[in-house]
């Protein structure tokens, strides 16, 4: 049982990411063991090589000297066994040779002995230079040297003789071996055998090896270093004489034959092989210093070491790439998913919803909260309810979560969203439960306040739109009348009260066209209606329309625009001229005395885009800096002006909102007592126009002189007619003396009166500011209006004796053309009735009257028209019904629909309804006759 409740924890511990890392190590640590041993087997076996090679050459040496050695010893016995004892004493003769044999007598005392030798022993005692020696026994006989390479030979050392004469022994094939080390040269080496081992008296036969011949034998190069040492451990012969003297403190005592490391402390300093000499008690040594070794264990040693380095760092950063990359990541997501899971359930303990996870084998609940148990209870419905989510959560191609609505029985909403998952390795249906019931209610009270929003809103349009058109159709008969009227012979005082009243109603006009766009705006109604235009045509005209109140005020109305303007923009025609209105409509009315300059600036071109900026600068009283946030809002008026200027706070408000609708900019810029600033930026269309459409005429490359008292309108001037062609030249002091043909322009921002410059010798052009059009009092002088930019081009080129491409005069009589068109005008208002006969006869057209729709269908039955001019609201047949029924019964004649509401649908429901064009009341006469021009008798 214990053990079975421990194989749980084992395996626990072994799936651990810290077992992974320990058991990790251990591999990496067993690996590089494991790579350890392997370099040293290597390094072993390359050592063992390195010496089994030296061992090889040192033996090859050994057996080469064992060879030269037993050759002499040999040699020597042969030697010893061919000499012969004489009964008597030889003669004065020593050497007697009969043919073939060489005979040598050995002389000692007591007997005589000879050699017998052959000429092929000598040529091998010859070719092996080894010298022949006879040594008496007695003290007092002298060494006899039997044969010697040498033509003089050598001295045998008295150490040696005195070794050999006392040496002692048992008879036998006892060799004795003796030399006497020099300091400095090479010793010979001495072996000598006993004539007769029975008697001693017979002395010794020796052969004598020289010191060079005996190093020469000895020296082996692979072998290493050598030593020959004698039976009292003295060394007889060396690879030199350096090593001989250094060796001295190895050979002190005698060490037995054998192979192996000898000398040094901590380390063997060589590699020594001792082998004894056949026959003798002498030792041969080779030896390989350590350092001879090393070099050829430096590349297997060097190797071994490198890859034993290079396997151990590798095993370092593979166990800690490892490390970084799996286990701690593991061990980080382990960490994490415990948490997680801890985490999870205290969410689903604590959650202010109530959570429950389904089985999805049975339905049965794995998992649930205090707030799932109390909401949810058991029985067969929440059986059935549970079987029907997890059909539909399992039941979809990708598991996504679902949202479900529910009533619970006493009452409740809940919102029910659920997903498939796994735990605990098995397919669950997680669910979250919330109560809903406070959204319900919130939601029921929202449809309710909107549906009613729904129903103030349409009847607030419903209303603007009644209003509209029961404003608009008597103000459509006040301002025709008045336009009308203003055509007809009036003196100066009936002429001023006209014009007060055409003030007032066009007054009165704003204010309607105001309050409706705010409706617009408000029901996202308001659309662009983009047409190409003149910017600077447009910017005059909104100014013109202002002259008479700035100089009723005694202000002066100066505008200054860029000569890098286009000629035609493409753009929202209407609302850039509303805008620039209002702006201009309040400078008048917040400033009491000074000037309002007018600006218009190219900004940029970006693309197809072009940016313009129209600025309005006055010198007003200025609006205090915590009014300027709020100058945009409804109704809001700055100040104490609201109590001596009236105004609905509505024009700012619909030019911010006409800008943005436009993807423009307004600002602001104010300082109370110094005045105000407004511009506005527009992007607009370009659009490109041939040479023959420009509205100014090209003038001569010659001299013009510009002078103004405002130094930026002469600026302004002198640029246009640069752009005209004119070499312009803005000049701070007017001179009489001129050269021939130069034209001087005054730009007066007063009335003409006010001019500087009375006397000009040359052509004179002035602008001043109660001038409209174009004037030409003298031959050599012209008066222009000074915002007029065409009318100063025409009188420029008059000046410079250039005859104008189009004149006021041609344009007005183009007006003025009769269309010669026979309209039926159907028309329920009586007053609007005589208006359009009268503004209709007025342009050329013969006019039938009808009452309304019905009346105008059978006269189209009756009589052939040209032309109908029907108003939409009538009784009995509208204007809708009256052209659906012209266009059912096959009349192609155009039909053009006149209406009171500026609402946005107006124009499709005219146009669907079958008519050709409608027109907007009030409407001026120009309008009508532009809306009728296209269908005048005898045009293409």
């Amino acid at each position: 049982m214990k053990l079975a409740n421990l194989l749980p924890a084992a395996q626990w511990n072994l799936s651990t990411p810290i077992a992974a890392r320990n058991l990790l190590r251990l591999f990496a640590i067993t690996l590089v063991a494991g790579v350890y041993v392997g370099a040293y087997g290597y390094m072993r076996m390359t050592l063992n090589e390195e010496i089994s090679s030296r061992r090889r050459y040192m033996n090859e040496a050994i057996f080469n000297a064992q060879d030269f050695f037993v050759s002499r010893q040999t040699l020597l016995k042969s030697l010893g066994l061919s000499t012969v004892k004489h009964a008597a004493a030889a003669g004065d003769s020593e050497t007697y040779i009969p043919g073939e044999e060489v005979q040598i007598f050995l002389r000692q005392p007591g007997g005589t002995w000879s050699l017998w030798l052959t000429p092929r022993m000598l040529d091998f005692l010859r070719a092996k230079q080894t010298n022949l020696v006879y040594v008496p026994h007695a003290l007092d006989a002298s060494v006899q040297w039997l044969y010697s390479r040498p033509e003089v030979p050598p001295l045998v050392p008295n150490a040696v003789l005195q070794r050999l004469r006392g040496s002692t022994g048992e008879p036998g094939d006892e060799q004795i071996w003796l030399a006497e080390p020099g300091d400095d040269k090479p010793p010979s080496l001495y072996i000598f055998t006993a004539m007769d081992d029975r008697d001693r008296a017979s002395g010794w036969l020796g052969l004598e090896v020289e010191g060079p011949q005996l190093v020469a034998a000895l020296r082996h190069e692979q072998a290493g270093d050598f030593q020959l040492v004698d039976s009292a451990s003295q060394i007889i012969a060396s690879k030199d004489r350096e090593q001989q003297l250094t060796s001295q403190r190895h050979t002190a005592t005698r060490v037995d034959d054998g192979f192996g490391w000898e000398g040094g402390y901590w380390l063997p300093d060589r590699l020594t092989i001792r082998k004894q000499l056949d026959h003798s008690d002498w030792q041969i040594i080779y030896s390989a210093p350590l350092a001879s070794i090393i070099p050829a264990l430096i590349l297997p040693f060097g190797l071994a070491v490198l890859i034993s380095v290079a396997v151990t760092l590798l095993m370092l950063w593979l166990v800690r790439r490892v490390d970084v990359r799996l286990i701690r990541p593991a061990a980080a997501r382990i960490e994490a998913l415990v948490e997680s899971e801890a985490f999870s359930s205290a969410v689903i303990r604590t959650a202010p919803v109530a959570l429950c996870v389904l089985r999805r084998s049975d339905g049965a609940v794995v998992l649930a909260n205090r707030l799932s148990e109390q909401w949810l209870v058991m029985g067969d419905e929440r059986t059935r309810a549970c079987q029907d989510w997890i059909t539909r959560a399992f039941g979809k191609p990708a598991q996504t979560s679902c949202t479900q609505e529910l009533q619970m029985a006493d009452g409740r909403h809940l919102c029910l969203s659920y997903a498939p998952t796994r735990y605990r390795r098995e397919d669950v249906l997680i669910c979250a439960f919330s109560d809903i019931t406070e959204r319900k209610t919130a939601e029921l009270s929202l449809q309710q306040a909107r549906a009613l929003a729904d129903a103030a809103n349409e009847a607030k349009t419903l209303f603007l739109a009644t209003m509209s058109h029961e404003i608009r159709t008597p103000l459509y008969g006040m301002l025709a009348t008045l336009e009308l009227l203003s055509r007809t012979h009036l003196d100066s005082q009936q002429r001023g009260y006209l014009n007060a009243i055409e003030g007032s109603s066009a007054t009165l006009l704003q204010l309607i066209c105001d309050v409706l766009d705010v409706s617009k705006i408000e029901a996202g109604q308001l659309a662009l209606e983009v047409s190409a235009f003149s910017p600077v045509e447009l910017t005059q005209d909104v100014m013109q329309g202002y002259m008479g109140a700035a100089h009723t005020k005694g202000l002066q109305l100066l505008s200054c625009m860029d000569p890098q303007l286009p000629e035609q923009v493409v753009g929202d025609t209407t609302r850039t001229r509303q805008i620039l209105g209002n702006l201009l409509s309040n400078a008048v009315k917040f400033t009491r005395s000074g000037r309002i300059m007018v600006r218009l600036h190219l900004v940029g071109v970006e693309g197809d885009r072009m940016m313009l900026r129209w600025q309005v600068v006055d010198t007003g009283q200025g609006i205090p800096e915590q009014d300027q946030q709020h100058l945009f809002e409804p109704f809001f008026q700055s100040g104490p002006s609201t109590n001596t200027v009236a105004g609905t706070g509505l024009g700012l408000s619909i030019c911010k909102r006409l800008v943005e609708l436009m993807n423009g900019s307004i600002r602001v810029f104010s300082e109370p007592g110094l005045g105000s600033s407004f511009s506005f930026t527009l992007p607009l269309g370009q659009l490109a126009l041939d040479e023959d459409q420009s509205w100014a005429q090209p003038l001569l490359n010659q001299g013009v002189m510009v002078y103004s008292p405002v130094p930026e309108l002469a600026d302004h001037a002198a640029g246009w007619l640069r752009r005209w062609g004119a070499r312009a030249q803005v000049i701070a002091v007017p001179d009489v003396r001129h050269e021939p043909g130069i034209v001087l322009v005054e730009l007066c921002p007063g009335p003409a009166s006010s001019a500087v410059i009375r006397q000009w010798p040359g052509p004179l052009v002035l602008a001043c500011a109660d001038e409209h059009a174009l004037s030409r009092p003298s031959a050599q002088y012209w008066q222009v209006g000074l915002n007029n930019l065409q009318c100063l081009n025409q009188a420029v080129s008059q000046a410079q004796g250039i005859e104008a491409r189009h004149s006021a005069t041609a344009r007005q009589a183009m007006i003025e053309t009769k269309l010669c068109i026979h309209v039926l005008v159907a028309e329920d208002n009586v007053i609007n009735q005589l208006i359009l006969r009268d503004q209709l006869e007025k342009l050329g057209c013969t006019v039938t009257l009808a009452n309304d729709g019905e009346q105008a269908l059978a006269l189209c039955q009756k009589e052939v028209f040209d032309l109908v001019l029907t108003d939409v609201n009538m009784p009995r047949l509208n204007g809708y019904q009256l052209a659906q029924n012209l266009r059912q019964q096959g009349h192609a004649l155009p039909i053009i629909g006149a209406t009171a509401n500026a609402m946005l649908d107006e124009a499709e429901r005219c146009l669907g309804a079958g008519m050709d064009q409608f027109l907007v009341k009030p409407f001026t006469l120009h309008a009508l006759y532009q809306c009728l021009l296209p269908y005048r008798k005898g045009s293409a």
